[in-house]
């Protein structure tokens, strides 16, 4: 089942994406050569801070790609590209769906509200 996290305020702040993909059986080296192929895609947009992708552990399938953009607008205006939509269809048999997770700010990378260490905790 996948997990969609969304967040609908637009921010002035760095925004990171998250996104897991578990790759499909034999499709490892495909995998690679298309997650490169779209952070390359995304260094033409304006906006864009950076990107990485974590392969999965020995014996694992899981993908965690990271994209940064410098606020929500760069950020929505790459995810609603044309190109994208052609790289995320090129890359649609090589992956199950994906779980994404959106975070601005560093308050995101400490989970909910109620399970966040106290704000001191977090430097």
């Amino acid at each position: 089942m996948s997990r969609l996290y969304r967040r609908y305020t637009m921010s002035t702040s760095p925004v990171t994406l998250m996104v897991a993909r578990r790759v499909a059986h034999g499709r490892y080296q495909e995998m690679m050569t298309w997650l490169h192929e779209g952070e390359q895609l995304a260094t033409d947009f304006t906006g864009y801070l950076g990107s990485g992708v974590l392969a999965p552990p020995p014996g694992g399938d899981e993908f965690q790609i990271i994209f940064r953009f410098t606020d929500e607008h760069t950020m929505h205006a790459w995810e609603h590209s044309a190109s994208r939509r052609s790289w995320l269809v090129r890359g649609s048999g090589l992956f199950a769906q994906p779980s994404e997770h959106r975070v601005s700010g560093i308050d995101g990378w400490f989970g909910a509200i109620d399970q966040r260490p106290p704000r001191w905790k977090q430097a």
